[in-house]
């Protein structure tokens, strides 16, 4: 009874960890992952259909929103999602910009528009927040990239590009092993105690009994070693040092 209890326990934390790094690694229905109403900023991607999205959301904090995309190109259609009628927003005569101006409060926490571009090879963003550039608060494809200026211009098939670029060096990961590499040594000792921890919850829920106890012991401290050697390998040979 107790061991199906134990293998019981082990499948809900497997399953926990899974979800836990689904929602890491950004994966959500959008091609992007945040919360309408808890998230805060802009979010622009790009659907199946090529067309483009720019959404923005608060975490319940007024907020005004205002800005424009134009392109080379033209704007052959754009909608409006969650709209409310005091939100403004318009296209020039040359369909190629498009600019809104758009607040949201407690109870209304997020608006979008999708815009349709034809024959184009860059759209150029102006993305405001209270009058003012936040960047950080700017999120740009899946992995939530932030531009490098307030007016910023991104390519054709930028968001392409972005799926091509392997995991470990898009944002956030990218910044997250930068920060474990530039102290290499305490990275590797804090994985090591972590690991004895593990190991030693292991020993006692679950090998404790096991005839093969001493066995079972070795491997999991081999593996532990094993993986040290990896993340030093990684860190030191395909990351950002």
């Amino acid at each position: 009874m107790d061991s199906i209890k134990k293998k019981s326990n082990f499948i809900k934390i497997f399953i926990i960890c899974l979800m836990v790094i689904f929602l890491l690694t950004g994966m959500g229905c959008k091609g992007l992952f945040f919360i309408p109403g808890a998230s805060y900023g802009y979010y622009v991607w790009e659907d199946k259909q090529d067309s483009i999205h720019i959404q923005w959301s608060i975490d319940r904090r007024e907020s005004e929103f205002n800005g424009w995309v134009a392109t080379d190109g033209k704007i052959s259609n754009y909608d409006l999602l969650e709209w409310e009628a005091e939100d403004k927003v318009g296209i020039n005569s040359e369909k190629n910009k498009i600019e809104f101006d758009a607040a949201l409060s407690e109870n209304d926490y997020s608006d979008e528009i999708v815009v349709s571009v034809t024959d184009y090879s860059y759209l150029e963003f102006e993305l405001k927040i209270n009058d003012g550039y936040d960047l950080s608060r700017t999120n740009l494809g899946e992995f939530l990239n932030s531009p490098d200026g307030g007016i910023f211009k991104i390519e054709k098939g930028y968001f392409d590009n972005l799926k091509k670029v392997p995991w470990y060096q898009k944002h956030p990961w990218s910044g997250f092993f930068y920060k474990l590499s530039t102290d290499i040594l305490f990275t590797l000792i804090f994985i090591f105690i972590l690991g004895i921890v593990a190991i030693e919850i292991i020993r006692i829920t679950i090998i404790r009994r096991n005839r093969k106890y001493n066995w079972y012991l070795i491997l999991l401290y081999g593996v532990l070693i094993l993986v040290d050697f990896g993340v030093y390998l990684f860190l030191t040979k395909l990351s950002f040092i």
